[in-house]
């Protein structure tokens, strides 16, 4: 499980530099605010915070979890706020169009969520600590 530990955490900094790369270049172009872009920072922060520290430590899996919480809710959020938009008829082409990304792109933060849930379920936390040891 420590290797997939691995390949995950990994794989939660690659995705939090995309999700960094692309929420900027968004900010640039379309003009969002910074307060907009705040919660987008402080789960980049997350992702990378838990994922490195996961790699120096399985025992931060629980930080890992979180992140990956907050950003399935950011997401989330953030797909719910232009579906209202778009059943009231006030969306333009591109909030209807980062609706469609967001929910193209929602089952990577639902999955990773739930992956690290059942990871600091307590029998796979025991198999962490085991595979610590040797």
């Amino acid at each position: 499980m420590k290797s997939f530990l691995y390949k995950f955490s990994i794989f939660t900094i690659f995705i939090a530099l995309v999700h960094f790369t692309l929420e900027t270049l968004f900010t640039i172009k379309f003009g969002q605010t910074f307060a907009g872009y705040l919660p987008d920072l402080i789960a980049v922060t997350l992702l990378i915070t838990g994922g490195y520290l996961t790699i120096k430590d399985s025992n931060a899996i629980g930080l890992l979890c979180g992140a990956w919480g907050f950003a399935f809710c950011l997401h989330y959020r953030s797909w719910a706020w232009r579906f209202d938009d778009v059943i009231d008829g006030t969306a333009t082409e591109l909030v209807e169009t980062t609706m469609h990304v967001l929910a193209f792109t929602m089952p990577i933060s639902i999955i990773s969520f739930i992956v690290t849930v059942i990871l600091c379920l307590p029998k796979n936390r025991v198999k962490l600590d085991e595979q610590k040891r040797n």
